[in-house]
C-alpha cells in the first residue's frame, strides 16, 4: 500500500513538474512567429447571425489579373470563416472562370461543385498551396499575411493568406475561429 502511495505521489510531483516546464513562457527572438491565438467555443445565437464582412486589402499588386485572382480568394476564404458552403461555391465558380491559371481554375471547380463545406475546405487548402507561387514578387507595396493552424484536418495543420495579422480560422469557422497564427508576411 506504502509503496502504490509512493509511485502515486511521484507520478504527480512528475505530471506537475512537466506541466510548469511545458508552460514556461520564455522570450522569444524578433524573427519568431506571432504566438499562437487558440480559441475554442460553441458557437451561440448571436455569432451564427453575425457575418464576418473580411478585411480591407492594403496590398497594391503589380498587375490587376494576379489582384483578381487575390481577391476572389480572400472571399473563398471569407465564406469559409462564415461556414458559408453556398457562398464559397459562388465565389470559387467566379474565380474559375476568370483566372488564366489552370491549376487554380481546377481547383475553385472543385470547390464550387461541391455543397459539403468539409470537402470544400480540404480543396481550399489545395487552392491556398496554389496561390503561392503566384504571390510571391507579386506585390507592389503593402502586405499579405500566411496564417497557420496547426489544428486544421486533425491536427496536419494548414495554412491560408489574409489582408490581416487578426486571425479568422477559415478551416474551423466559428467553431475556433481565433485558433492560428501569423507564419509568414509577403511584401
Amino acid at each position: 500500500m506504502k509503496r502504490n502511495l509512493r509511485s502515486l505521489t511521484m507520478l504527480s510531483i512528475i505530471a506537475g513538474s512537466l506541466v510548469i516546464f511545458s508552460c514556461k513562457n520564455e522570450e522569444k527572438e524578433n524573427d519568431a512567429p506571432e504566438p499562437m491565438q487558440h480559441e475554442m467555443h460553441q458557437p451561440d445565437e448571436q455569432a451564427k447571425t453575425e457575418t464576418y464582412k473580411g478585411e480591407q486589402l492594403q496590398a497594391q499588386f503589380k498587375d490587376e489579373k494576379t489582384a483578381k485572382t487575390y481577391n476572389l480568394y480572400v472571399e473563398i476564404k471569407d465564406a469559409f470563416v462564415n461556414t458559408d458552403a453556398k457562398m464559397a461555391s459562388e465565389k470559387a465558380s467566379e474565380l474559375a472562370k476568370t483566372t488564366e491559371n489552370d491549376e487554380i481554375a481546377a481547383i475553385a471547380n472543385s470547390i464550387a461543385e461541391s455543397s459539403d463545406v468539409n470537402k470544400q475546405r480540404e480543396a481550399f487548402s489545395k487552392l491556398t498551396e496554389a496561390m503561392e507561387p503566384i504571390l510571391m514578387n507579386a506585390l507592389e507595396s503593402g502586405a499579405i499575411f500566411k496564417q497557420y493552424c496547426p489544428m486544421a484536418f486533425e491536427g496536419k495543420g494548414d495554412y491560408w493568406y489574409s489582408n490581416s495579422k487578426d486571425i479568422f480560422n477559415p478551416y474551423y469557422g466559428d467553431k475556433m475561429l481565433k485558433c492560428g497564427r501569423v507564419e509568414a508576411t509577403i511584401q
